[in-house]
């Protein structure tokens, strides 16, 4: 069993996300979703994402690190499209990661610093036009370069949020596919 930080898109806390976290806990994990954007959602990635530059990336990390700050042992973080941004951020930073599943989204523009001990684990669809395959691999080198397993698949379409249940992107057989290799990464690196 793993514990595990799911981390919300610029949608916010969605029932998608809820649905999400409920697959892993029926997996035998434990799973928390701190709502980094205090009750807001949108229904346009357009609004959610000007939100989140109006807050400022910066302070969204902050409140994962104050919302999380209770959680004591080994984390996983994990997030989707945004959330996967600040679940690399807090992998990269926080002393209790264990590992990073980085759903739709996550990379660096250059190579960066690393924790040895965070595994990571990427998704994307191939065509996703949010997708900048040099910022996965700059991650995927980073890692590697600190001694740390790291992965990433693609997935056929153009779907964003093809997990999410709840989103119009939602593609059953990849989804269900990301949800498998994700169990198999918390068996294998972050139990």
């Amino acid at each position: 069993m793993s514990r595990i930080v799911l981390l919300h898109s610029a949608f916010g806390l969605t029932p998608g996300i809820g649905r999400i976290a409920d697959e892993f806990r029926s997996r035998g994990h434990e799973v928390h979703t701190p709502d980094f954007y205090a009750g807001q959602t949108f229904t346009s990635a357009e609004a959610g994402v000007a939100h989140s530059r109006d807050v400022g990336f910066r302070t969204l990390v902050d409140r994962v690190t104050e919302l999380t700050s209770a959680l004591t042992g080994p984390l996983v973080f994990a997030g989707l499209s945004l959330g996967a941004s600040v679940a690399q951020q807090m992998g990269k930073n926080d002393s209790r990661a264990r590992g990073a599943l980085l759903f739709h989204g996550g990379g660096f523009p250059s190579r960066t610093r690393w924790q040895p001990q965070v595994p990571v684990q990427i998704h994307f669809a191939v065509e996703d036009e949010w997708r900048t395959p040099v910022l996965a691999e700059t991650l995927m080198e980073s890692a590697a370069a600190a001694g740390a397993p790291a992965e990433s698949f693609l997935y056929p379409g153009s779907s964003h949020l093809f997990s999410d249940p709840e989103s119009p992107d939602f593609e059953p057989e990849s989804a269900a596919l990301l949800l498998a290799r994700a169990d198999r990464f918390l068996a294998d690196f972050a139990s």
